[in-house]
C-alpha cells in the first residue's frame, strides 16, 4: 500500500467542490502550513476547521497550494 499526493495550486482552488469535507494541508504564500478539514469553498475564499475546532478563512490570493494524501493499492 502506498500514498499519492493530490496538489491544487491557486488557479484550481476557488469554487472547487472536490475539496469540501477533505482533510487537507494548506500552504500560504508566507510558507505557513495549516492542517484541517475544509468546511466551505467559495469562488474567492476557503474555510478550514482545525483539530481544535478553530475556524480559519483564507482568500485564494493568500494560498500557495493545498495538498492531501490518498492511499493507493499498489
Amino acid at each position: 500500500m502506498g500514498k499519492r499526493q493530490i496538489i491544487y495550486r491557486q488557479g484550481s482552488i476557488g469554487g472547487n467542490q472536490e475539496l469540501l469535507n477533505r482533510e487537507i494541508n494548506l500552504v500560504t504564500t508566507e510558507s505557513r502550513v495549516w492542517n484541517g478539514r475544509v468546511i466551505a469553498v467559495g469562488s474567492n475564499d476557503i474555510e478550514v476547521k482545525d483539530a481544535r475546532a478553530g475556524k480559519h478563512r483564507f482568500t485564494v490570493a493568500q494560498i500557495d497550494r493545498i495538498y492531501y494524501d490518498v492511499k493507493t493499492e499498489y
